[in-house]
């Protein structure tokens, strides 16, 4: 049965490209993960037995991302597939398999003999394990035809060893989406990319042109991926509202005083009641329930939302209001990231201050990709602020009287 790919005309173009290595690179919406499921998806059909694997830096993340659009894509065309869950497996009919893997391991991949390996969001790992990967396109179905490592990439500055690899170095062949190729894309996410050249040419660059470049007046620095492996001293939370735009949960444990993100929710589109089942699905993952989070800190423009997540049983109030000041509470601590909270990542990645006329920095953050930063901040007022119950407390002494 012939299959109506849809795809737009640059894909199309570019959709039989047999280049071993190939960099696919661009900006937010451009189509370029679309892209990289139908080369895994034309792979796995055209060559039977072949064996493929799709990495990310960790499986959860994975899951949520190009697992998820795979499976869709699949269920989409009508492709007949079965799936082992436990082992992260999906088969076809004609014997060819797909296997997803979070590469926080690497002993986990040293013995696989693959045809077709795709990296997700390839700029979140480093150069050895890229080299590892390298070395495991050996199966026998590339002996046959061809072998192919793609990588899709969201540029980011130009010290990235994906940028020498590939512009410098020329390692492989690049493609470069960019939004205007997606005609699929809403009009509302193209209204957002356009206005941000007005907001913060640098973000315009690396977001909406797809291009790499560094970033000036970052407002944090002050971080880290590190994974919570200790007992933790509190368990807090931070929440920003939004449909169209992503809804936001992060959850947030301390050790030493020091924030850890633990897990987030982030997707658009949820009701308060669905953001409210994924947000116990996430926190239920380590061991917790609502009542086992000190407080939820909240945007408070939504106090109908805030007595929803109260009556599920979470201690809800209303976050601070003045950005300013959450914003240099947050500068006033370390905070770690654990590797599958993506989205938080590559928020603080791009958040930045806005400039003023004479190109200096105010103390405003550009109004863009900030839903995890406002998250962060609502909880981290909350606990270390002004007015913080955890901060009055820490800072009550015995006092001896003569």
């Amino acid at each position: 049965m012939a299959i109506l790919w849809k795809l737009t005309l640059k894909q199309k173009k570019t959709i039989h490209c047999k280049a071993r290595k190939l960099l696919v690179e661009g900006s937010a919406g451009s189509g370029k993960t679309i892209y990289a499921v139908h080369k895994v998806i034309l792979y796995a059909l055209e060559h039977p037995n072949a064996r493929l694997a799709v990495f990310r830096g960790t499986l959860p993340a994975l899951k949520v991302t190009a697992w998820l659009e795979i499976r869709e894509a699949l269920y989409n065309y009508d492709i007949y597939f079965q799936e082992n869950k436990s082992d992260n497996i999906i088969t076809f009919l004609n014997g060819s398999t797909i296997q997803f893997k979070g590469l926080d391991d690497l002993k986990k991949i040293r013995s696989l003999n693959l045809d077709f390996i795709w990296i997700e969001q390839a700029e979140e790992i480093d150069l050895p394990v890229y080299r590892e990967l390298e070395k495991r396109l050996r199966g026998k179905a590339s002996k046959k035809d061809y072998g192919q490592l793609i990588l899709t990439v969201t540029p980011e500055d130009k010290n990235h060893w994906i940028y020498d690899e590939y512009h410098r170095e020329h390692a492989g062949k690049i493609l470069h989406f960019h939004y205007t190729d997606n005609p699929f894309l809403p009009d509302e996410y193209v209204a957002e990319y356009e206005d941000l050249k007005e907001k913060d040419y640098e973000l315009y660059v690396k977001y909406t042109l797809g291009e790499w470049g560094n970033l000036s007046f970052l407002i944090y620095e002050n971080w880290d991926e590190k994974v919570l492996t200790r007992g933790t001293q509190k368990w807090l939370a931070g929440v920003d509202f939004g449909f169209s735009s992503p809804s936001c949960f992060l959850l947030i444990g301390w050790y030493d005083d020091e924030p850890y993100i633990v897990k987030e929710v982030y997707q658009d589109r949820l009701t308060n009641r669905e953001f409210i089942i994924q947000i116990k699905k996430a926190i239920s993952e380590v061991g917790l329930t609502p009542g086992d989070i000190g407080t939820v800190y909240c945007d408070n423009a939504e106090p109908d939302r805030i007595e929803e997540f109260n009556q599920e049983g979470f201690n809800a109030i209303g976050g601070k209001k003045d950005v300013t000041a959450r914003i240099e509470t947050v500068r006033s601590t370390f905070v770690h990231i654990s590797p599958e909270c993506v989205n938080s990542k590559r928020e603080i990645k791009g958040y930045k201050y806005q400039r003023d006329k004479n190109n200096h920095p105010t103390e405003k953050p550009v109004p863009f990709n900030d839903h995890a930063m406002d998250a962060l901040g609502y909880c981290l007022y909350g606990a270390l602020g002004h007015l913080s119950p955890f901060k009055m407390k820490d800072e009550i002494v015995d006092i001896e009287v003569w």
